[in-house]
């Protein structure tokens, strides 16, 4: 014999299956094809089969677009002292306004910006991320763009103090408009620099539509003196004289 005789446990399951026809077929299929003809040999009629899980696998996550807001601001300063205007609006067009009385004397570049600060924190307060500040002060867009250089020592602070507060918000952008675009926040700074009110008081002003007063016509009372002259010339016989 060329081969010794195997003695173990293995050589007697080989002896006990020999009288067997077993033939050893290596696996061709995945598991992804497995399940497939799993699924292919028991169909499902109408239901949804859950996926389950896998590690590492990243969950579709939806994303929801931040909304941009405006803000346009504006500042005014007169001898009564100043006041500040802001309008914010909503991407849904809803609408805050705010106004105060600056109790202090200033020059109009420190009334925007004070405007303009009162109206980024206004908006930081609400957790607005995202923002378009429009405002007529070419001077105070522009510095804080970068473009222009700040010479005034008053103003340093001011814009050193906007710029912290806009690095604050997700994303924003600085637009200079025309005076006659800004006219909603220019009237209330207009407002606020003009009443008279003093510290920690507040003033509420309504603002009502009203239509045109309906009043009785009026019958102005003639002289005779005066019939007689508008008679005469309606018969054409007075050429001298005519109605003035």
């Amino acid at each position: 014999m060329k081969n010794p005789i195997p003695s173990s446990r293995i050589t007697r399951w080989i002896l006990a299956l020999s009288e067997f026809d077993i033939q050893v077929v290596p696996p061709t299929s995945k598991k992804s094809q497995a399940l497939a003809e799993l699924l292919a040999a028991f169909p499902t009629t109408g239901m949804d089969i859950d996926q389950p899980e896998l590690p590492g696998e990243l969950q579709e996550v939806s994303l929801v677009e931040e909304p941009e807001w405006q803000l346009m601001f504006d500042g005014a300063a007169t001898t009564s002292g100043g006041g500040v205007g802001v309008v914010l609006t909503g991407p849904e067009s809803q609408v805050i306004t705010k106004t105060c009385k600056l109790l202090y004397s200033c020059l109009n570049n420190e009334a925007e910006y004070e405007a303009l600060i009162v109206g980024l924190e206004m908006a930081e307060n609400k957790n607005i991320r995202k923002i378009l500040i429009k405002g007529d002060s070419r001077l105070v867009i522009q510095q804080l763009r970068g473009e222009f250089a700040v010479k005034e020592p008053a103003l340093v602070r001011y814009r050193t103090k906007a710029q912290q507060i806009l690095q604050k918000f997700q994303t924003y952008r600085l637009e200079h408009v025309a005076r006659s675009q800004n006219r909603y926040a220019d009237a209330l700074a207009t407002l606020a620099s003009k009443i008279d009110i003093q510290k920690d008081q507040q003033a509420t002003i309504t603002v009502e539509t009203k239509g045109l007063t309906e009043t009785e016509p009026t019958h102005i009372k003639e002289d005779k003196w005066t019939r007689d002259i508008k008679a005469r010339l309606a018969e054409g016989k007075m050429t001298d004289y005519k109605i003035v």
